[in-house]
């Protein structure tokens, strides 16, 4: 994997929700306990921890250290401060019923929403941030790349982009993406969102970008999929599946607001360029608004 490893988070709950795909099986029966209940987790010495979630003090040690803690006490303070500080995880809240009321089930929606944006947010570190504004303010060409749900936030990163001074480009087929990659170079630049990580079509675009040699920032939800783990910078959407609607929608949200985050970075660190472009698209949309 070009990227880092293991995804540096803000807080504990961030960490091993931004690592869990990459847990072994025994290590993701602790991340799920400590995940549900981390102030109780957070009280537990290293044997009772390791006795609930029914593996070995070997394992629960093997987390800590992956998570980048020195010992089990240190890991322990920061869970209770994560626990204290930061709203529940998705998953403590109950999922939609058929039996529920519409105020209910638009709160629970607008939770879960939330909920991903949080976590999402947890996940993010200003290194990987750091790079990928580089790589994109250095690019000859940005090109973004999403197919299926995805090509709704490729398309809206392209639309916040090409507002820039930086020369980007975008379009909805597979068979064009794939002409595109072909296209590119050392000197570009690709953004590829995808929520699996895994489409087989969008894999055959990173293989011709990987042979180009251009630099990958990837968006997706595993830590562990093909995609991330072929990318230079990786940023993860997460979200926990909700019974009715697809986990992707919520991801989506998280998507879209990565890709926001990227563009106001890169429109701050090129305002000189910048900001002529806005202006004169900003004229040419009023111009279209006020026409008869």
């Amino acid at each position: 994997m070009k990227g880092e490893a293991l995804v540096i988070a803000r807080s504990t709950i961030g960490q091993i929700r931004g690592s869990y795909d990459q847990l072994s099986p025994t290590e993701k029966k602790v991340a799920e306990l400590v995940l549900d209940q981390p102030a109780t987790a957070g009280e537990m010495t290293i044997k009772e921890l390791a006795s609930a979630a029914a593996v070995s003090t070997a394992t629960v040690s093997r987390l800590v250290k992956r998570l980048g803690y020195a010992n089990y006490r240190e890991f322990t303070m920061s869970l209770v401060h994560s626990s204290v500080d930061e709203p529940a995880a998705p998953s403590s809240f109950p999922e939609l019923a058929e039996g529920d009321s519409l105020a209910t089930i638009a709160n629970k929606t607008f939770h879960f929403s939330i909920s991903s944006l949080e976590a999402t947010n947890e996940a993010l570190n200003e290194k990987d941030l750091a790079r990928a504004v580089l790589k994109i303010i250095n690019a000859k060409t940005v090109a973004f790349f999403g197919l299926g749900g995805s090509s709704i936030a490729a398309l809206d990163g392209y639309h916040k982009f090409l507002r820039t001074s930086l020369s980007v480009i975008y379009h909805p087929d597979f068979d064009i993406q794939l002409m595109q990659a072909a296209k590119l170079g050392e000197q570009d630049c690709a953004i590829i969102i995808s929520h699996s990580g895994r489409n087989q079509e969008t894999l055959k675009i990173v293989a011709e970008l990987e042979r180009n040699g251009v630099a990958i920032i990837a968006i997706t939800s595993y830590s562990g999929s093909p995609l991330a783990q072929a990318a230079d910078v990786t940023f993860l959407s997460l979200t926990d599946e909700v019974k009715y609607r697809a986990e992707g929608m919520y991801s989506l949200l998280s998507q879209l607001t990565i890709l926001d985050s990227l563009f106001m970075m890169t429109v701050l660190r090129i305002s000189s360029r910048t900001e002529r472009v806005l202006r004169r698209v900003r004229d040419v949309i009023e111009q279209t608004r006020h026409e008869s």
